[in-house]
């Protein structure tokens, strides 16, 4: 039993190791997701200042004039669809980090569960 209790302090250990790298990881995804928002932001405010201004512009290869401006927010957005792209790869690793802390979170309350359970016995 004594054995048993070691191997699984021994696991807590890991645990609160891979909880700092998940930790760190969350951190670098956090600021791989603001500088994302941020660069949507600015190329979306910049798409749609430029088509306010100009009479024509340029998207799929094909020249367009004087966009109404009810649908110019769309056209924008399709200006803009690759950091669009890019902002949604950076949310999904954001998220996806999170729920590996939650995962590891949930691995470590187990444990100590049953460390508390063997140590009591």
């Amino acid at each position: 039993m004594a054995e048993s209790i070691i191997q699984i302090a021994d696991t807590i250990q890991k645990i609160i190791a891979k909880i700092g790298v998940c930790r760190k990881e969350i951190e670098g995804k956090g600021e791989a997701r603001a500088k994302a928002i941020k660069a949507y932001d600015m190329k979306l405010a910049i798409a749609l200042a430029t088509l306010r201004e100009s009479n024509n512009y340029e998207m799929a290869g094909r020249k367009w004039e004087a966009p109404p401006v009810s649908i110019m927010e769309k056209i924008a957005k399709g200006i803009v669809a690759e950091e669009r792209y890019n902002l949604e790869i950076a949310e999904a690793g954001y998220k996806s980090a999170i729920c590996n802390l939650e995962a590891l979170q949930a691995q470590l309350n187990g444990f100590q569960s049953i460390f508390r359970h063997l140590d009591s016995a």
